[in-house]
């Protein structure tokens, strides 16, 4: 796990798992990295503790990462780096009888590899690069000290791309902690922007996440802005 100034390892733990919750109603355990299956939304297959998708190209990286620390089912997994750089299994969806032999033999080979420690640490890494450490870069630029706004800027990088961050900080006026604004007016004024967006979408899928939204408020509403436990995230007890 990469540090933040202001947030403590376990901190980061409870994020984590919070995030799990948002992504799969369930706190993480050393089975969810190897969860998979193929998303009928178009993102292809989903994969591992953090959902990584072929669509989005995390899937892509997490496989070469793990490849190149020589993973036990390293060398049969490269036989299947074509198939991911094309997103060749955005094409399918959740039937299960309409996959081809390649989509079940590789699917049969990310379970198996999920259980590997190295493939462990490359989704770990992956994430850590590529979503966890823009988010703590925005909350620093943007002044936030809150694990809970850690949170909140970690899910929409995880949820909609690090750049979303940004775009959404244009749709409402709330000055920013680091210019001298309030961090709970702002990030109660970012979550309400993100959930307006998240409704809007044209995508009827994505308009059902603010749920994740809500969950989020429900813990600023409880006034646990520094996620202490034990506390209930969507019904789920994290003790």
């Amino acid at each position: 796990l990469q540090p933040s100034e202001e947030i403590t390892q376990n901190q980061r733990k409870v994020i984590d798992t919070i995030l799990s919750i948002n992504e799969t109603g369930k706190i993480p355990s050393n089975k969810s990295y190897s969860t998979v299956g193929v998303l009928s939304d178009g993102a292809g297959i989903s994969y591992g503790k953090h959902q990584c998708t072929d669509r989005a190209g995390t899937l892509d990286l997490v496989c070469k990462r793990y490849i190149e620390l020589n993973g036990q089912q390293a060398e049969p997994l490269k036989q299947y780096m074509n198939y991911l750089a094309s997103n060749a299994s955005t094409k399918f969806g959740s039937n299960t009888s309409q996959y081809p032999t390649w989509l079940n033999s590789l699917i049969n080979l990310l379970k198996s590899a999920g259980s590997d420690p190295l493939m462990q640490q490359a989704q770990d890494e992956v994430f850590d690069k590529n979503y966890w450490l823009p988010a703590v870069n925005h909350c620093t630029q943007i002044g936030i000290k809150s694990a809970l706004g850690h949170l909140v800027i970690y899910d929409t990088c995880i949820h909609s791309g690090p750049g979303r961050v940004s775009s959404l900080r244009q749709l409402f006026p709330e000055k920013s902690p680091a210019n001298g604004g309030d961090e709970k007016a702002w990030v109660l004024a970012f979550l309400n922007a993100r959930r307006n967006w998240l409704a809007a979408n044209s995508n009827p899928l994505v308009q059902k996440t603010v749920y994740r939204i809500d969950a989020m408020k429900a813990i600023a509403d409880s006034g646990n802005w520094e996620l202490v436990l034990p506390m209930t995230v969507r019904n789920v007890k994290i003790a």
